[in-house]
């Protein structure tokens, strides 16, 4: 038998993390088909060993914190939290195996409700020599509330995981297809304004100049979104020509960029 501490380092490598797939209420031009989105989600994600499972999963069963958040185009900003289930020495496999079985995960979006998907877990015998290239059979989603209500939809996950200190972490990738009947899932970048190049000069004997502009972004659905630029408009540009990139970003994970120079000549 392996202790509690071999289990847990081993299985960090074969995390789990589905990304979490929520859909924006509403939609204009550009939007995907009424009702279905075709989804590919990459999301970082952070694990800990957290010991014994909650509730009644039997104690050959250990289970990992898994935790994620990050931005999925025609989705919006997302994220999760669950147990990750790990079985030592599985029927079926040799000692010093591992398995995987099925669990559900619960993604959230605030305000707009929730999906449900249904993980059957690996069967596979897992050792030190194969553990970071699990196979899963489809992932389905089994419902959702709120704007999601009626959700279903399946798909497929590609896991990438490493040591870090104090657990594991990684990049899971999930593509597949999400129905949720009556929703319209927005997948319109928002468009920029005011990118155009900029030509001005110093003051006499100064050797950098400070230039403002004006960018602006509006989004079919959200309507107005926020902008962000580097260098920063204001900012103090030096004698030649500098690149300014700006980007928006609609609250169902659209984004749109744009460069334009600024030139700066002696005075």
């Amino acid at each position: 038998m392996h202790s509690r501490s071999a289990i847990a380092a081993l299985a960090l490598f074969t995390t789990i993390v589905l990304v979490d797939t929520v859909p924006v209420a509403g939609g204009v031009s550009g939007a995907a088909a009424e009702g279905k989105l075709e989804l590919r989600a990459a999301l970082p994600w952070k694990g800990a060993f957290t010991g014994d499972c909650p509730g009644t999963t039997p104690g050959t069963i250990l289970c990992y914190t898994h935790q994620g958040r990050g931005l999925v185009r025609g989705l919006g900003m997302v994220s999760h939290s669950y147990a990750y289930p790990v079985m030592q020495n599985p029927p079926g496999c040799k000692s010093g195996s591992y398995r995987v079985p099925g669990y559900t995960v619960r993604f959230v979006v605030a305000g707009k409700g929730a999906l449900q998907l249904a993980v059957p877990g690996s069967n596979q015998c897992l050792s030190t020599s194969n553990v970071l290239e699990p196979r899963y059979p489809p992932i389905e989603i089994t419902g959702g509330s709120g704007v999601y209500a009626g959700a279903s939809g399946s798909g497929t996950l590609v896991h990438d995981a490493r040591y870090v200190p104090g657990g594991a972490a990684g990049t899971d990738t999930w593509t597949g297809n999400l129905v949720v009947p009556g929703l319209t899932f927005d997948v319109t970048a928002p468009v920029l304004t005011g990118t155009v190049g900029k030509t001005v000069r110093t003051p006499r004997d100064a050797k950098r100049a400070r230039v403002g502009y004006r960018v602006t972004a509006r989004d079919g659905v959200d309507g107005v979104v926020p902008v962000s630029c580097l260098p920063r408009s204001n900012s103090s540009f030096k004698i030649g020509r500098t690149i300014v990139t700006c980007s928006a970003t609609d609250a169902s994970g659209n984004s749109r960029a744009a460069k334009f120079a600024i030139t700066v000549k002696p005075g």
